[in-house]
């Protein structure tokens, strides 16, 4: 980590009833540190009380900051990718380009020190090649990534012009025990638990960018403690990406009995083959611990204990 660390001060952390938003509360409360946690609504990470917050209402969040009177915001509260609530783009675009604005123009007012706003790899979209870094321009193909990349834009006028001490995190294809939103991977992971065939959309060669919760969450920690951060982006993410032929056989070395069916059979799906880490490695001494073995195991024994009904893959993440 860069030198020294900062203090938090007490940390809001929006969409604390999501899935990285709960694990960042469990994280924060193992350290010590006093969180405030805010969500819509519930369920609360482990019984622990929820400040309910409307974040495309500004009022509701000027409220919300000036009661809990930060230091620090871990800014979670978004639509959570590219599956969710597609067929409303409108408001997806309202949660999270809007939900943005308002969370930094109150912390702005209310002289928060530093905001960290959850980005996301999406940005970045189909037609960028190889291994990118912060430097390559968005050029989204979803409205949700196309939201997250208008959020980091006003991260970045808040902080240049306004002087926030704002920073945007593109985190990658996040999974892991407590994640509620059907994927691919859960359906995978499920099949192969309940020794049921599975038919998949996809290509081996096409290239995943899956990030284990746990390194997803000491990324944010990272950022929130660097006493000093040089960039205005990071990307925390796994590093180079994993084709999906090798997750499934990954998988299939876990559970034996995991019989899968790829139904794409044209070419692999276009986009970066992996994501450039240096800017973290350097200022806040980030780099992924689990790999991908290990998280799929971890997340395999969640799904065995889980009381979770099984869920229908809906996306490729």
């Amino acid at each position: 980590m860069s030198a020294g660390r900062r203090e938090l001060g007490r940390v809001l952390v929006t969409g604390a009833a999501g899935f990285v938003g709960a694990a960042l509360v469990r994280r924060l409360d193992a350290l010590g540190v006093a969180v405030v946690a805010s969500d819509l609504a519930g369920p609360a990470p482990d019984g622990k009380p929820l400040a309910p917050c409307d974040l495309t209402k500004a009022a509701d969040v000027e409220a919300l900051i000036g009661q809990a009177a930060p230091g620090t915001i871990l800014h979670c509260g978004a639509v959570s990718g590219p599956m969710v609530m597609a067929d409303r783009p409108l408001d997806i675009w309202r949660i999270n380009a809007l939900g943005t604005a308002n969370i930094l123009e109150a912390a702005r007012r209310h002289g928060v020190s530093r905001v960290i706003a959850c980005s996301t790899s999406e940005v970045y979209g189909s037609r960028s090649r190889g291994i990118v870094d912060e430097e390559v321009s968005p050029a989204p193909d979803n409205v949700y990534g196309a939201s997250k990349a208008a959020a980091e834009l006003a991260v970045l006028a808040y902080r240049r012009e306004q002087g926030l001490g704002a920073v945007s995190v593109r985190l990658s294809w996040v999974y892991g025990p407590g994640r509620r939103t059907p994927t691919d991977l859960e359906n995978l992971l499920r099949s192969g638990i309940e020794g049921r065939r599975v038919s998949l959309k996809g290509h081996p060669d096409d290239i995943t960018h899956y990030l284990f919760v746990d390194d997803a969450v000491e990324g944010l920690v990272r950022v929130a403690m660097a006493e000093v951060l040089r960039h205005e982006i990071y990307n925390v993410t796994a590093g180079e990406g994993i084709p999906l032929g090798h997750v499934i056989e990954t998988a299939r070395s876990l559970l034996p009995g995991l019989e899968v069916e790829l139904l794409g059979d044209g070419p692999a799906r276009e986009g970066p083959s992996g994501f450039d880490g240096a800017r973290a490695a350097a200022d806040i001494a980030y780099r992924p611990l689990v790999d991908l073995q290990t998280g799929l195991c971890r997340y395999a024994d969640f799904l065995r204990q889980s009381a979770l009904s099984p869920a229908p893959g809906s996306d490729a993440r």
